[in-house]
């Protein structure tokens, strides 16, 4: 195998699963296949992969013809760990369909094969393969036959092989997929190839169900919480039989803390409801995130046929029009981010180990919220989410059938969009840290009479499979209140929120006052762009792009701004001011590739609009949040940089969350800033700098609404800025 980069980055996660043996070719097969009951083997290791068009999704020479056959020669091709994202692995380019929002990264034509071999103890079990996400468009064989196709890359899916493999022990088994990602798919870098986890799964006849047990808590007090346990069995020996089902909840200390057992008749598939009495139950919340285990047993004849463990958590979320967002009965500001999934030089290729590091430096920025943008996440991300105690805005779709690129998902919505949306709230439905389900993201169809019925099919499927959560939607159509009447009016009733992308506060009120059913919460704020260490004086607002060749950067001075918003601070002063208002999701929590506003040109391929860069070292802008959004005393001063020549005079900001600011230069102090101490109109307290401030209530008009009048650098509500001279060795 050849090592690189990403091979060494995944050793010390790409051994097969315990109680797993190696097959042929290098594919994990199951040691323990007599024992009854689950067993999970990890398909990490042992596959094989060839590139075969990175241009489109034909095979120019034909030499991939059978590449799902059995006896297709691959010994010549790659051998890769999955997860794996062939797109990182590419050189930059402006060919194949590539553009700067996917990072000008290929994707093209794959395919990946494994091979490994059954022992006979396994006739008779049921055998599936799992996977987390393909992306995109992938279609997978078993043994040389089709056994389904999956198009949208974002969601999981899984096929029964069971009547296709050989369990002999000697003859192998190849499992193929073919993935198709034909470019531009995504309006951001999407990554092409296995990028999620698989696995096989080996049950009895009798299991449960993939995503076969739902768990809510209809019941919290302080006393008690009730548990309800809905529990999906199948039986697939075609007999029918007696199912006893043991549903046993165990606590974070490792301590049975509920248990019940009933018995159903399951002919194909039955489903059985338990009521389970948690005493004492410790919440989820925040800052001690404490989850369950739900351990679900079948026994048919007294013989244990399926042990099923479910993760979840007891807690209790409100989000309500005119109080906001409660959870636990506290009242808290959404303090959240948006994120795009790749991992920056990793690609999108999974790693549980980056993802805790992403989320834990959001965490440190006081985030205590994550909008999945704007797709479903992967479950690592999930996991990470539950454990950080850091709530989720669950996204379906950045578009329905009016497409935004050539080939995203729009050509597959109206066949596939109610088994996507199922699919990614079975995946999802059980996570306390998942409080609200998004039905998409500027959807360009959400406006049309059209669009109605479409959503209709989205929400249908939504509250199928769970009913327990909010719906929303992320919009930038609504920047003023819609006709009654309308399509964009007639949509909003359909929904509990509205999530807003970049409206000024004026419009707000005025959403809040002509729809008083909605909850409202920005879904996307700022989108300000910069690069750590660089400055433009602050006076000059959007005129700190340098587009030099190799120097392309934008200003940290919170001053360099898309076209379509207003400055970090804006969004603050926004979101402080009304009670209201659910939160805010910061538009973007780190850099990601692709989209790299203001510089639509080659070869620049990551964003700007991060707080924190793509290797994870956070800008000024982290800061500035932070200082907003934590409690621990901090301060940061700005620029970074120390490059200026002698004689010069450079402001320099502070961003604090403390009353008083002394400013040093050389050990002599230059000043102390002094934040004055406010009150909201519902009597929260905040600090504020004296200084000229540029919230709605003095600037409401004009292209950069919410910018200081007196000055068009933005201040932040507890920044303060002084002159500072410079001299030689300083």
């Amino acid at each position: 195998m050849t090592v690189t980069r990403r091979s060494v980055l995944i050793a010390g996660t790409a051994a097969p699963a315990a109680g797993a043996l190696t097959g042929i070719g290098g594919a994990p097969a199951v040691a323990s296949a007599g024992a009854p009951g689950r067993h999970t083997v990890a398909l990490r290791d042992g596959w094989r992969f060839a590139l075969v068009n990175p241009g489109g999704i034909t095979d120019p020479t034909g030499a991939y013809a059978d590449a799902a056959d059995p006896g297709h020669d691959d010994s010549g091709w790659r051998e890769v760990a999955v997860p794996h994202d062939w797109s990182i692995e590419q050189t930059p380019t402006t060919q194949y369909g590539t553009t700067s929002g996917t990072g000008f990264l290929p994707g093209g034509l794959g395919w990946y094969r494994t091979a490994f071999t059954l022992p006979s103890a396994l006739a008779g079990k049921r055998i599936s393969v799992e996977f987390d996400g393909v992306y995109m468009d992938s279609y997978v064989y078993c043994n040389g036959t089709e056994v389904g196709r999956h198009p949208y890359g974002y969601t999981g899916f899984a096929f029964d092989l069971t009547d296709l493999l050989h369990t002999d022990g000697t003859t192998e088994n190849v499992i193929a997929v073919k993935v198709q990602n034909r470019l531009p798919s995504s309006r951001w870098y999407s990554g092409s190839g296995i990028y999620r986890e698989a696995r096989l799964v080996v049950t009895e006849p009798v299991h449960v169900r993939r995503w076969g047990t739902y768990v809510t808590t209809p019941d919290i007090t302080e006393e008690r919480a009730v548990v309800r346990v809905r529990t999906t069995v199948v039986d697939a020996s075609g007999a029918g039989s007696e199912v006893q089902v043991v549903s046993r909840i165990v606590g974070p200390d490792g301590r049975t803390a509920a248990r019940t057992t009933s018995t159903v008749t399951v002919a194909d598939q039955g489903t059985q409801t338990h009521e389970l009495t948690v005493k004492k139950p410790q919440l989820w919340d925040f800052a001690h995130p404490h989850r369950y285990t739900l351990e679900t047993e079948l026994r048919v004849g007294g013989k244990r046929t399926d042990t099923h463990r479910t993760t979840f958590g007891i807690r209790r979320v409100t989000v309500d029009p005119d109080e906001g967002f409660h959870l636990n009965g506290t009242h808290a500001k959404i303090r959240g981010v948006d994120l795009h999934h790749d991992q920056g030089a990793l690609g999108a290729a999974i790693s549980i180990d980056a993802v805790r590091r992403q989320m834990t430096i959001m965490k440190s920025m006081g985030v205590n919220a994550f909008r999945t943008s704007h797709n479903p996440p992967s479950p690592q991300m999930i996991e990470v989410c539950e454990e950080l105690g850091i709530v989720m805005v669950v996204e379906a779709f950045d578009c329905w059938r009016t497409g935004k690129t050539r080939y995203d998902y729009g050509r597959f919505f109206d066949e596939w969009c109610e088994k996507d949306a199922t699919e990614m709230v079975l995946a999802a439905r059980n996570s306390p840290a998942v409080v609200l389900w998004s039905i998409g993201n500027e959807i360009p169809d959400s406006t049309s009479t059209a669009g109605l019925a479409m959503a209709d099919r989205i929400i249908g499927a939504i509250k199928a499979a769970d009913d327990t959560r909010p719906l929303v939607i992320g919009s930038d159509k609504y920047r003023n209140v819609p006709a009654k009447g309308s399509a964009a009016d007639l949509m909003l009733a359909k929904l509990d929120g509205l999530g807003l992308n970049y409206n000024t506060a004026k419009s707000v009120d005025a959403l809040h006052a002509a729809y008083p059913h909605l909850f409202l919460f920005e879904s996307e704020s700022s989108s300000e762009t910069s690069t750590r260490g660089t400055y433009q004086e602050p006076e000059h607002l959007n005129t700190g792009e340098n587009h030099t060749p190799g120097k392309r950067a934008t200003s940290s001075y919170d001053n360099n701004l898309a076209s379509w918003t207003m400055s970090g601070e804006y969004g603050h002063k926004k979101d402080r001011d009304r009670k209201w208002f659910a939160g805010q999701f910061l538009w973007s929590g780190i850099d990601y590739i692709g989209e790299p506003t203001p510089y639509d040109v080659f070869p620049v391929k990551a964003s700007f609009f991060g707080a924190v860069d793509t290797a994870g070292f956070p800008k000024d802008m982290y800061h500035l949040f932070r200082s907003q959004w934590t409690s621990e005393p901090m301060v940061h001063l700005l620029p970074m940089s120390w490059n200026h020549q002698a004689g010069d005079t450079v402001e320099v900001w502070a961003y604090a969350n403390v009353d008083t600011v002394e400013l040093f230069l050389n050990g002599k102090s230059l000043g102390t800033r002094t934040f004055d101490t406010k009150k909201t109109t519902d009597g929260r307290t905040y600090l504020e700098t004296t200084e000229a401030t540029g919230d709605d209530k003095t600037v409401t008009d004009g292209p950069t609404p919410g910018v200081t009048p007196a000055r068009t650098a933005a201040r932040a509500s507890s920044t303060s800025s002084g002159k500072c001279p410079t001299n030689p060795g300083s």
